[in-house]
């Protein structure tokens, strides 16, 4: 489904004042952009009126191949270094859902707007107090929306991720969603996403711009988002200069100590 022209006009207006002013990056930026990356990851393949994106005939994105390393994988979060100063990367972390030969794909997940879900999809009922408010997911492929979704039982129409973490895409997912009652399960939608083409963030990784950690559930569903990157850079750099310092020879440990004996 495509999100209504003037709520994601006030969306962009959003990422804009984020930092996202276009610029040449090591972004993923596809032509023809795969637009309907949503219904790809999910499998939406022959009903694209049933996934929360525009319909296009294909992505840059398949689930189907092989994972080239352990380290990237889905599952795991990329936390901005403070040396980014890209603004719409700057301190982000994000959510990787896929990472294949041809590239790779995430949702940034500390990035919150005041503009509810249902302002995309006014058919969609929420009660008062129980809003959900989207998400800036990234600045490509903005006119479409991604769910993550903490379940125990995987919903018909996900992808999953990691531990009890799912994707969708699909119209019927979120329908489903807004009926379960509160406290059976969580999700965040997303508009947009990050991407990299084969290889772009391998060299990203390589020049100090990212830390990769495993991702955890409590720190998309439940820790403030303002509270997300914070914690976990102080983390990843606590790992690095411990990881560090393990490889330093003791016996060179050992003389500096003598020398102040």
């Amino acid at each position: 489904m495509m999100l209504p022209k003037r709520y994601f006009l006030l969306f962009l207006a959003a990422f804009l004042l984020c930092g996202g002013a276009a610029s040449k990056s090591a972004l993923y930026d596809a032509s023809p952009q795969p637009a309907n990356l949503a219904c790809r990851i999910t499998g939406h393949y022959s009903n694209h009126s049933a996934c929360l994106s525009p319909a296009a005939f294909r992505s840059f994105v398949s689930l189907d191949r092989h994972q080239p390393n352990g380290r990237l994988s889905k599952g795991k979060f990329l936390v901005a270094s403070r040396q980014i100063r890209d603004p719409r990367f700057q301190e982000t972390v994000i959510l990787l859902i896929q990472h294949d030969l041809n590239g790779t794909v995430g949702l940034v997940v500390n990035r919150p707007t005041t503009v509810r879900l249902s302002d995309f999809f006014p058919e969609i009922k929420e009660g008062q107090g129980s809003e959900h408010f989207t998400y800036i997911g990234g600045p490509v492929g903005m006119t479409q929306v991604l769910l993550l979704i903490h379940v125990e039982k995987k919903l018909e129409g996900s992808q999953w991720i990691f531990d009890d973490v799912y994707v969708s895409s699909s119209k019927a997912v979120l329908e489903q969603l807004i009926e379960i009652p509160a406290g059976e399960t969580k999700f965040r939608a997303y508009a947009g996403y990050a991407g990299w083409g084969s290889g772009q963030l391998e060299q990203e990784i390589a020049r100090g711009d990212w830390h990769v950690a495993q991702a955890d559930a409590k720190t998309i569903f439940i820790k403030p988002p303002a509270e997300i990157w914070p914690d976990l850079i102080r983390k990843t750099e606590m790992i690095r200069v411990e990881s560090a310092s393990e490889r330093i020879p003791r016996s060179l440990v050992a003389g500096l100590a003598s020398e102040y004996d």
